[in-house]
């Protein structure tokens, strides 16, 4: 239980919001910082300066670290370095997908303090069969980290795959079911990654009921806060609520970033319980 109780004990202390940082092309041009790796390290500095300790988790999407090669994976470390120095945790955005066998590989490269990037959860794929994510969860099991499992995404093709039906339930149904099976027998160590609308959501969240539910689209155009709040707010103590757009808009100022993560923690504050 070591790993939910971490993230309980910061939605506690902190606030549901899990902030994006993402030094991509578009992010660094509106910045107008240059589009190399040490205009990706200014932004990344600027982002840690404006939250510091007041969101629980950060949310690091990797490839636009990988890009830049050698140079990258090391900001991409000293970054995942600069969070935990602000008592925060370390979402690794790499939607990791492979067979069970190299599995341990992508563990060594993401999870926990013994890793190459010293990541607490890391985002995974469970469409080669969950069976193949055995591995990487039960390192994360080992190391009180998390696998955050795409669920449901909220991306416009997904509803094709993840809402076919296979039986009785459909895809995401069954890969919630997956989540909580692991758990019950293995462990809290799976999460899971919930985008969808108000009512398809709530009913996955509620089949995982030991699990971390992370819920996108906070602050994202046709996107209701009131939606995502609603069922962040069923999900006490364990849900995430993670945001980029909303907040990276305001950057390259340190103190309008800030300003808008106090805008957005005080609208879901009073909405989301922690316990």
């Amino acid at each position: 239980m070591a790993a939910l109780s971490m993230w309980t004990d910061l939605l506690q202390t902190r606030s549901a919001l899990c902030l994006g940082i993402a030094p991509s092309p578009k992010w660094l041009r509106a910045w107008r910082m240059p589009d190399d790796v040490d205009g990706a390290r200014r932004m990344c500095e600027v982002v840690l300066e404006a939250a510091g300790d007041r969101v629980s988790a950060y949310r690091i999407q990797v490839p636009f670290f990988a890009r830049f090669g050698a140079a990258g994976t090391a900001l991409l470390r000293d970054v995942v370095d600069g969070v935990h120095e602000r008592g925060s945790l370390a979402v690794l955005d790499a939607k990791v997908c492979d067979a069970d066998d190299t599995m341990d590989s992508y563990a060594d490269l993401y999870l926990g303090p013994g890793s190459v990037l010293g990541g607490d959860a890391v985002t995974a794929t469970p469409f080669m069969g969950f069976a193949s994510l055995g591995p990487l969860l039960r390192r994360a099991r080992d190391s009180g980290t998390l696998v955050m499992v795409l669920v449901r995404t909220s991306n416009h093709a997904a509803g094709g795959v993840q809402g076919a039906v296979t039986g009785s339930r459909t895809v995401a149904q069954r890969t919630a079911d997956e989540v909580q099976g692991w758990n019950d027998e293995n462990g809290v160590a799976a999460a899971a990654v919930v985008g969808a609308d108000r009512e398809e959501a709530a009913e996955l969240v509620a089949r995982m009921p030991s699990a971390v539910v992370e819920l996108p689209g906070l602050g994202r155009a046709g996107r209701a806060t009131g939606d995502l709040v609603a069922v962040a707010a069923g999900a006490p103590g364990r849900a995430v609520l993670p945001i980029t757009t909303g907040v990276l808009r305001h950057g390259p100022d340190v103190a309008a970033l800030a300003a808008s993560i106090a805008t957005w923690r005080e609208e879901i504050g009073a909405e989301v319980p922690a316990c």
